[in-house]
């Protein structure tokens, strides 16, 4: 893959994808969410600045479906361009629906249009052909799985 052109392509992908103002973030209250909305909320997906991408790594599950769209693609991008940042930890296994955490008004996955699909499918294509994510392989596996029968199942 052409990091570059995917990710270009990826923002592209998401135009469509709706800015969370500040309390949309993070909908649970306590300190740590309120950590990411200070860190998140003034910026575009793209801007946010490397140092608080690698302090966010871990915080996906904490994002209302609404951010958790919105940001993706600043996740993703910090894990292509630069592949030994922290989120590349933390990407794999937010990648697909996780039980509990997806269903009704907190699925995550609920409100993606085709495109943006498309281009996560691409995406995790690519992770399960590096050949650093064997410990990933079955969430990868997974997250191909779902995201190739919402593809589809558009058409």
């Amino acid at each position: 893959m052409d990091v570059q052109d995917y990710v270009k392509r990826l923002y592209q992908a998401f135009a469509d994808a709706p800015r969370p103002e500040r309390d949309e973030i993070a909908p649970h209250r306590c300190s740590e969410c309120d950590e990411v909305e200070v860190r998140l909320s003034p910026h575009l997906a793209r801007d946010v600045p490397p140092d608080d991408m690698n302090w966010l790594w871990d915080t996906l599950p904490l994002l209302s479906p609404k951010a958790f769209r919105y940001y993706l693609p600043r996740f993703i991008e910090c894990c292509v361009v630069t592949p030994e940042c922290s989120v590349e930890a933390m990407i794999n296994c937010n990648l697909a629906p996780a039980g509990e955490l997806d269903v009704g008004a907190r699925n995550r996955f609920a409100q993606f249009n085709d495109a943006e699909r498309r281009a996560l499918l691409e995406f995790v294509d690519y992770r399960i052909a590096s050949a650093d994510t064997e410990i990933d392989r079955a969430q990868l596996e997974d997250a191909r799985l779902f995201w190739s029968a919402s593809v589809v199942s558009d058409r």
